[in-house]
C-alpha cells in the first residue's frame, strides 16, 4: 500500500509498503528540518518459525500501551512477565500487541548531519542497557512497525545516530502499515497504525486496527498558550479525521498512547475528541506518570476503542456508539488497567485483555 509519494511527502523517507499521511501543508516548513533528522520507518516480520499461515483463533488478546522513556523502561522484562502470566493473574499469554511510545532505534540509516535535533534522551537504566526497539523485536521474535518522529539528539564519536518515535510490537502478523504525521505544535509527532487479523471459535474473521500515538506536552514559544490544551486538541482532531477518512474507517480499532494531558480537565479537549470516535473502554483512574510530581494532573496515558461490543451482563450495556453484534465478530467490553511497576520508565504501562465473543 506504499504507492508513489507526492512531492511534499517525498522527504518522509518511507519504508517498504508503508502509507504516509503528511501533516497539514501549513506546517510543512516547520516539519521539514525535523524530518531531516530521522531514518526510514521499519517493518520487521517475526522469525519465520513463528509465522502464522492463517488467522489464529483467539478468545483473549492482551494489549499493552507504554511510554518506555527512550529505552529507560525494561521492555524485555515486561515481555517476559507478560508471557509468563505475571501481569494477567497467572494466565499465560500467547498472543499480544504492544503499542509503544518513546522507543528508539540506533542505525547507520539515521542521518548524522544538520537537522532539528531535540535534547537527547538516553537513560542509564539500572536493570540493563537501553533497549533498541529493532533489537528487541529481533531477539523476541516479534513483528514490528516502528515510525520515527524525531532525532534523539546528537551522537558523539563513532556511535550510531539514533531517532525516536512510536512502535507496534506483535506476536501476530501486521499489515496496512500507516504513518500519520500530526500537526506541528512543539515537536514532530507521527502516529503508527497497523492491522492484525484474528478469528473467533466459530471461524468468523475480523481485522483489528491498532494505533500508537504520542501528543505534544507543550507547544512552540510563538504559540505557548496552546500548551494548555488547544495544541493537543488540534493534534487529536487531525488524527481522528485521518483514521476515519481512509478505507478502514469501519475496522474495529484500538487507539492508545501518551496524550500528555497535563492541564486541568476543562482545558483539555483531546481525550473528549478521541472518545467521540473511539467510545468503548474506560478512562484510567489515578496517575499514569511515574516521574517527579510536577504539573497538574497525572493521568497522561489512555486506551480507547471502537469495537462491536456485546455486554452479556444484564446490569450493564454497551457504551454509546459501540455497535451491536450481528454476524460479525464481537467483543466483550474492554477494560484497561494500570500496571503498578513502571520498570524503569517514567510512565506506568496500561493493560487490556480484548476478549472475542463466541457465536451464540
Amino acid at each position: 500500500m506504499g504507492g508513489g509519494l507526492s512531492p511534499e511527502t517525498a522527504e518522509l523517507r518511507p519504508g517498504p509498503g508503508i502509507r504516509w499521511i503528511a501533516g497539514p501543508s501549513s506546517d510543512h516548513d516547520r516539519l521539514r528540518p525535523w524530518r531531516a533528522g530521522v531514518g526510514p520507518a521499519v517493518v520487521l516480520p517475526a522469525l519465520s518459525g513463528s509465522h502464522t499461515p492463517t488467522e489464529p483463533a483467539l478468545r483473549d488478546l492482551a494489549l499493552i500501551s507504554w511510554n518506555t522513556n527512550v529505552g529507560g523502561g525494561d521492555l524485555p522484562r515486561l515481555l517476559t512477565d507478560l508471557r509468563a502470566g505475571r501481569l494477567t493473574g497467572g494466565d499465560s499469554v500467547t498472543d499480544f500487541v504492544l503499542l509503544l511510545q518513546e522507543v528508539y532505534r540506533a542505525d547507520a540509516d539515521v542521518p548524522r548531519g544538520a537537522a532539528t535535533r531535540p535534547r537527547r534522551i538516553a537513560q542509564s537504566p539500572e536493570h540493563s542497557r537501553r533497549s533498541d526497539i529493532v533489537d528487541v523485536a529481533r531477539a523476541q521474535g516479534l513483528h514490528l512497525f516502528y515510525v520515527p518522529s524525531m532525532s534523539n539528539g546528537w551522537t558523539d564519536g563513532d556511535a550510531l545516530a539514533e531517532d525516536r518515535g512510536n512502535a507496534i510490537l506483535s506476536t501476530l502478523p501486521l499489515s496496512d502499515y500507516t504513518a500519520i504525521e500530526l500537526p506541528f505544535e512543539g515537536q514532530r509527532r507521527v502516529a503508527a497504525s497497523a492491522t492484525i487479523r484474528v478469528r473467533d471459535a466459530a471461524g468468523r474473521v475480523t481485522s483489528l486496527r491498532t494505533v500508537s500515538v504520542h501528543l505534544d506536552n507543550r507547544s512552540a514559544f510563538d504559540r505557548v498558550l496552546h500548551s494548555f490544551g488547544s495544541g493537543r486538541a488540534r493534534q487529536a482532531e487531525s488524527l481522528a479525521a485521518n483514521l476515519l477518512r481512509d478505507s478502514s474507517a469501519h475496522t474495529p480499532t484500538v487507539l492508545a498512547g501518551d496524550l500528555n494531558t497535563w492541564a486541568p480537565a476543562p482545558w483539555e479537549r483531546a481525550v473528549a475528541i478521541l472518545r467521540t470516535h473511539f467510545p468503548a473502554g474506560n478512562i484510567t483512574r489515578g496517575p499514569t506518570y511515574a516521574g517527579p510530581p510536577i504539573g497538574v494532573g497525572r493521568t497522561l496515558d489512555y486506551m480507547l476503542f471502537r469495537l462491536p461490543v456485546i455486554d452479556r451482563d444484564p446490569r450493564r450495556h454497551a457504551g454509546p456508539g459501540d455497535g451491536t453484534a450481528s454476524d460479525a465478530v464481537s467483543f466483550a467490553p474492554p477494560v484497561s488497567v494500570r500496571l503498578d511497576d513502571a520498570r524503569g520508565s517514567d510512565h506506568f504501562p496500561l493493560l487490556a485483555r480484548l476478549q472475542l465473543i463466541d457465536a451464540p
